[in-house]
């Protein structure tokens, strides 16, 4: 059995390399036929060009790519076996290969993108296909194919903003090199409207579309993106007119088209062409149209009677008792199933709202009469239409009938999907109307906390906040109102009844215009808080409650804290254990802990904890609109809340607190600075610095142990994120809190451990803060003396010698020698047996005779070589490591003046003490390095190879 398995496996080896011979030769076949056909050809053309024929002018552009030679053929053809087998492995070292011999292979590029796409690397896969459709720029297919890639990313980056727009610039470059190859390709213009208006640009969609329209105006789908692109941009007003231009060419097309007995569906586009009106303030111009095209799809665009009858809408009743009034009217001859019945309930339900903006509530309220809330279909139908339903509930709110808009609200409400901000709004306003202040807050709180940005919620709550004396609570949501205002960078102006404050170019009552624009929609999705949200999420109480409900709320949070914290515990305790998969989950149960503590007021003084929530500091109250609203509530709830807010926060820190929540105060310190750290870890630098500076700023956090602690988890955040500043920054905090050696070691450790030029160390203000500290201590010993006579020692002063050190270093490192000598002698003249201290003041004096213009050089040189042999003399003392080190020490600098001959002796006695058990194989592989690269300065190149064949045992 074992033989005939192996007979089988060499019969199909066998088989694949005849196939494989078999192919060569019939590509080499094919490659001699063209050479043929092409020789036979060039004879003929110059036969023709002798007997004096006219010469044929080349083709022009580029020459067509030539054809793969036959070993890239086969391997071709090897590669795609590979992939539809299955073995993406072998596929791809194939691709490989073929790219290593011929980088410019259109087809190796191309199976390369599939294989990746298949292994699910989609961003490697974009960047090869575009790399490919780069070598035929005149290949529309594939530059679609790469856009196509980059909108199929967009999907699995949805998450991270900037990965979005990344790849969103990405497919718009594809679509736009697509158009340069041919730009009569109508997919191509398209694909690159959708991505401009997804990018926001707007104004290039509209062009993209308009040039679209000019080959295809019959487009119902171009002309409603061009509608959606119209409405949102900034000159609404005036791009609206190319909207309703572009759908009434749409319309005559289907007017005069006569191969179709019937029109096609159009009557979605009825209710956006009539909305186009709306939106540019003419509600009569849109009921006008409305009616037309309806009368026209139903099959009566005949009676044109109707148009001169404007004052209601009869022509739409469900019965003729309206219409006989009309003396064109003829019942008799009327189907009655064209009237009422025929047309679609969104289009009724805009009728009535355009009707209540007209003031028209009786015609209106009669079109609301087909709507009835208790029927179970009426729910289909605000499913289907809910943007329509939304604006008419929102003028039945404005025109007075709230009872009515509640209905309507909580319809929407009730559909299928997430809520919705702007309806959760519209609702606390409605019942802020009917005076239920806590179930008005109830809502505001829900549409804060589904749409995290929403101002107009926080200005509605700040002011029912202020007339029931809730006066802090208000003063922090007009403080967030006014940053999230800053961030967008509009204006918000007070309505007109002076309660509520509207957004953007009048009020947008319409929530999401676009959804006008996707009637099949049911409801969008309402807008998630950005990664960078300007106002953090944060436990909001309701305050118009009743105290039993609060008392209840506040003890369930605080229940659900306590088990989340123990939580944390526990998965901390499995993370160091080893399972690192728990990070996320960790960092994220610890987010909302820690957002929790550092958003309640009573833990910081007031302007502190209003310059994490509000608005700018460099952009003051005085610098934007000082007239607004909302910018004097803000200015009114400061004078009056802050003073009072401060003297109740310095109580509560005074007082004999030790936790929250259950929570012990320094197991919430440890619970900020683990998650200050684990943000480091993931890169996120500004994040973890506003966690270190919310613990830092905390009135519970200011003994001088949680300050330290702070400030040393502040500095490891730094290092892990590569911020010199910060680390060079945070270590001088140290040394001011506690003027100590080991404040001194820190500085220069985290100095040492940030991966940074020695700029950050030498400069200037680190100078200048090391400077006044030895002032300081100097002029408090020369006070010192003069209190105390001539006979007090120099140490009294209590001069450390680590700082004294430490400033001669930063002089030695920015290459200030001489300066640093004084320094390192009077370090010298309070510790005379420091080997540290001579060392240092060999090196100055030699790097200062080393110095181009240095004078009397050898007594520097001498003066140096005298510390280091009195540093040398230290090493009696010591174990074998220190003593290796030391040899080390002086041998490279004697190498550094080019005595080699004595550098080689230091190095061969740390060697010795090296090869005795002291140091460690670091030092001797530096040992071994420097001396190699001496032995080659003086051309002993062959006792350096003998050295380096020894250490590698060749």
């Amino acid at each position: 059995m074992m033989a005939s398995t192996n007979l089988g496996g060499d019969a199909g080896s066998d088989a694949d390399s005849d196939l494989d011979k078999l192919q060569n030769d019939m590509v080499k076949l094919d490659e001699s036929v063209r050479s043929f056909l092409a020789s036979h050809g060039g004879l003929h053309q110059e036969m023709h060009a002798m007997r004096g024929g006219p010469r044929g002018r080349g083709a022009r552009g580029p020459r067509k790519a030539a054809k793969p030679r036959g070993d890239i053929t086969t391997r071709l053809f090897n590669i795609n076996r590979a992939f539809v087998s299955g073995d993406y492995e072998q596929a791809l070292d194939l691709a490989l290969e073929v790219i290593r011999i011929n980088a410019e292979t259109y087809q190796a590029w191309t199976t390369f993108s599939s294989i990746l796409r298949a292994r699910g690397e989609a961003d490697h896969a974009l960047l090869t296909m575009v790399y490919a459709a780069h070598l035929r720029p005149k290949d529309v297919t594939a530059w679609l194919k790469s856009a196509t890639l980059a909108l199929d990313a967009v999907e699995q980056v949805d998450q991270n903003r900037a990965d979005v727009d990344k790849m969103l610039q990405v497919a718009r470059t594809c679509f736009s090199a697509a158009l340069r190859a041919d730009p009569t390709h109508v997919e191509a213009r398209l694909g690159k409207a959708a991505v401009c208006h997804r990018q926001g640009h707007l104004a290039a969609a509209i062009s993209e579309y308009k040039l679209v329209l000019k080959h295809r105006p019959q487009d119902a789908e171009v002309v409603r993106k061009l509608a959606a692109a119209c409405l949102g941009s900034r000159n609404a007003e005036a791009n609206i007119g190319i909207a309703i231009e572009a759908y009434r060419r749409l319309f005559r097309v289907e007017e005069q088209a006569q191969t179709r007995d019937y029109p096609r569906d159009l009557w979605p586009h009825v209710g956006i062409y009539a909305g186009l009106f709306a939106a540019s303030g003419r509600p009569r111009e849109a009921i006008g149209e409305l009616k037309s095209l309806s009368r026209w799809l139903v099959g009566r665009g005949s009676e044109d009677y109707w148009k001169t009858w404007q004052q209601d809408d009869r022509e739409w009743d469900a019965d003729d008792q309206r219409r006989i009034s009309v003396p064109e009217y003829d019942s008799s001859k009327a189907d009655p199933s064209l009237h009422g019945n025929s047309l679609p309930m969104d289009l009724r339900i805009r009728l009535s709202t355009y009707r209540l903006r007209l003031g028209d509530e009786c015609e209106a309220l009669r079109h609301l009469s087909w709507l009835n809330t208790a029927e179970t279909k009426t729910k289909e139908i605000v499913s289907d239409c809910s943007l329509v339903v939304y604006e008419l509930a929102t003028e039945l709110a404005t025109c007075g009938q709230t009872a009515r808009a509640v209905e309507l609200f909580q319809l929407l409400l009730s559909t299928p999907g997430e809520a919705d901000a702007a309806t959760l709004l519209q609702l606390g306003r409605c019942h802020q109307t009917l005076g239920q202040q806590p179930m008005a807050e109830e809502y505001f709180l829900a549409a804060i906390d589904v749409d995290q940005d929403n101002i107009d919620a926080r200005v509605a709550l700040a002011n029912m906040y202020e007339k029931a004396r809730e006066d802090e609570e208000a003063l922090i949501l007009a403080a967030e109102a006014l940053a999230l205002q800053e961030a967008r960078g509009q204006t918000h102006a007070m309505d007109s009844d002076g309660s509520n404050i509207s957004v953007g170019l009048g009020e947008q009552r319409y929530g999401d215009r676009r959804r006008a624009l996707a009637p099949s929609l049911t409801k969008s999705k309402p807008p998630r808080p950005s990664q960078a949200s300007v106002v953090p999420r944060r436990y909001r109480p309701k305050r118009l409650a009743g105290p039993d409900m609060r008392l209840r709320d506040e003890q369930a949070r605080a229940l659900k804290l306590l088990n989340q914290f123990k939580h944390v515990r526990d998965l901390k305790h499995k993370i160091v254990a080893g399972h690192g998969h728990l990070v996320p989950l960790w960092m994220a149960m610890s987010k909302e802990l820690v957002d929790d503590f550092r958003y309640l007021k009573r833990f910081y003084t007031w302007d502190k904890y209003l310059r994490c929530i509000g608005p700018s500091q460099s952009n003051g109250i005085g610098q934007r609109d000082c007239d607004s609203e909302l910018s004097q509530m803000y200015e009114r709830l400061s004078r009056s809340v802050a003073p009072q807010a401060d003297h109740s926060v310095s109580t509560c820190s005074s007082s004999d607190l030790h936790a929250h929540r259950g929570i012990a105060f320094e197991d919430w310190l440890d619970l900020f600075l683990d998650y200050a750290i684990g943000l480091a870890l993931a890169h996120r630098r500004e994040e973890a610095y506003s966690i270190c500076q919310a613990a830092k700023d905390s009135t519970v956090f200011q003994e001088p142990q949680h300050n330290f602690f702070i400030y040393l988890a502040w500095s490891v955040c730094a290092i892990y994120t590569n911020d010199e500043e910060r680390c060079v920054a945070t270590a001088r905090h140290l040394m001011s809190d506690g003027a100590l050696s080991d404040s001194c070691r820190m500085f220069a450790l985290l100095s040492r451990l940030c991966q940074s030029p020695v700029s950050w160390y030498t400069s200037g203000p680190a100078q200048k803060f090391i400077m006044r500290q030895i002032k300081a201590i100097d002029a408090r010993h020369r006070l010192s003396v003069s209190q105390h006579g001539q006979g007090s020692s120099p140490s009294d002063g209590g001069v450390d010698v680590c700082l004294l050190m430490l400033y001669g270093h930063i002089l030695f490192t920015s290459t200030s020698y001489t300066y640093s000598l004084g320094y390192f002698l009077r370090a010298r003249a309070l510790d005379p047996t420091n080997s540290m201290i001579n060392l240092s003041l060999g090196l100055a004096y030699v790097h200062s005779g080393l110095k181009r213009q240095s004078t009397n050089r050898q007594y520097l040189l001498l003066q140096g070589q005298a510390f280091l042999t009195l540093y040398l003399d230290g090493c009696e003392e010591e174990h074998g490591g220190e003593v290796a080190e030391r040899f080390y020490n002086v041998g490279r600098l004697f190498q550094l003046l080019g005595i080699n001959y004595l550098s080689s002796r230091y190095y061969v006695q740390a060697l010795d003490v090296y090869n005795q058990g002291g140091g460690t194989k670091d030092l001797s592989t530096c040992i071994l390095i420097n001396t190699i690269l001496s032995h080659m300065s003086v051309r002993n190149n062959a006792i350096a190879l003998a050295l380096i064949k020894n250490q590698l045992h060749i």
